[in-house]
């Protein structure tokens, strides 16, 4: 243990010459390093050498990793939240399990490899790069180089994956859910149970793909190229992958059941969802009266609120990428740092909603629409009275 506290000291120490001073500092050669669960956050590491290196469940949370060398590198259970690597080469390395949200991977190398180390003893590097169980939800890997890798079980929902190569890659119940996948390779690899729902795979080449239980569910397919999957892709893209009450788990009809009623009867009976972190993609709640619900942190990723009530609703960073909110009421809800990618708020109402207390009368505060920190992109805005919304995320 003392050693390898040394091992670290002395890294750091290298390191402080380059986060001080990072455009003419030396480049560190950190190769064959032990560097198990580091903090090396916001640190400049680019064009740094790191073959071999031992980082995992290191936090490197926003390291510029640009053009590094990460060959053979072992990255699982590491943090790599908005790090960018772009053009950096990262073949035959293991990541499984490790957070790439909002990373940068543009032209990132990630394609298998593997080399005998010194003396020929030990391999570094592996022949397909090991991305299994990642999170890369967000991520810019536009022309990364991805053939073959593995990416089964990953969640790759909103990533920008335009022109990127996953020829041969298995992305086995991979979740690509809204990403933009325009023009990528994704020839012979395999797909089976993978989500494509609401993806835009514009010009992308699916030539001999493994499909089995794979959802395409409005999926954009304009000139891709489909031979040889065994399915019709086009009449799948063209159905609705909604999850009507009537398919709900009988946890969750019940909790928003219960929770109309608590609205229904002002408190006399039922009671309030509490459905923080709830995993509901897809889920169909239009016209339901939601009004006070607690979604916090909730997965709702393609979910149908369209006419719904979300009155004074709390849904701090809830990810509702692609869903459609279109003429719901969105006055007094909270909605600081949510994801609303490809989202549809079309004449959504928002606003001020005085708050009562329990007896229904004004207590003379009230509450606005708070979309602090909330991520827009892409999303269909028209008709919603954004100067009625909160948006200064110093504001709380």
């Amino acid at each position: 243990m003392a050693r390898l506290s040394a091992i670290i000291a002395q890294t750091l120490s290298q390191l402080a010459g380059v986060v001080q001073d990072a455009p003419g500092a030396q480049v560190p050669d950190l190769s064959h390093k032990d560097l198990k669960r580091i903090n090396l956050e916001g640190k400049w590491l680019r064009r740094a050498r790191l073959t071999g290196a031992n980082l995992t469940e290191a936090r490197l949370a926003g390291v510029d990793l640009v053009e590094a060398d990460l060959f053979g590198a072992d990255l699982s259970g590491a943090d790599l939240n908005r790090a960018d690597l772009t053009r950096a080469v990262a073949r035959g390395a293991r990541l499984r399990g490790a957070n790439l949200n909002r990373c940068r991977l543009v032209e990132t190398d990630l394609r298998g490899g593997f080399m005998l180390g010194m003396g020929g003893a030990k391999q570094i590097g592996h022949e397909f790069t090991d991305l299994t169980n990642c999170l890369v939800e967000f991520a810019t890997a536009s022309r990364a180089q991805m053939a073959g890798v593995d990416l089964s079980g990953a969640s790759l929902v909103g990533a920008d994956l335009s022109d990127a190569s996953l020829f041969g890659a298995n992305l086995t119940g991979a979740d690509l859910a809204y990403a933009d996948l325009k023009g990528a390779d994704l020839s012979d690899s395999q797909l089976a149970k993978a989500n494509f729902v609401g993806a835009n795979l514009t010009g992308a080449r699916l030539k001999n793909a493994r499909v089995d239980d794979t959802k395409f569910q409005g999926a954009a397919l304009e000139n891709a190229a489909l031979e040889g999957l065994g399915i019709d892709v086009d009449a799948i893209a063209r159905t609705s992958p909604l999850v009507k009450p009537a398919e709900f788990p009988a946890e969750i009809a019940s909790a928003f059941d219960g929770h109309e009623t608590w609205v229904r009867t002002m408190g006399g009976s039922g009671r309030p969802a509490v459905l923080r972190g709830a995993k509901l993609d897809y889920i169909d709640l239009a016209g339901r009266d939601l009004s006070g619900i607690d979604l916090t942190e909730a997965r709702l990723v393609g979910a149908r609120f369209v006419g719904a009530n979300l009155t004074l609703a709390t849904l701090d960073r809830v990810n509702l990428t692609g869903a459609d909110l279109s003429n719901c009421s969105l006055r007094g809800a909270r909605l600081s740092g949510a994801i609303l990618r490809s989202a549809v708020l079309a004449m959504a109402s928002v606003g001020d909603v005085p708050i009562r207390d329990r007896s229904g009368h004004r207590t003379g505060r009230i509450r606005r629409t708070n979309l602090a920190g909330a991520d827009l992109l892409n999303a269909k805005l028209e008709g919603l009275d954004l100067s009625a919304c909160l948006l200064d995320p110093g504001r709380g």
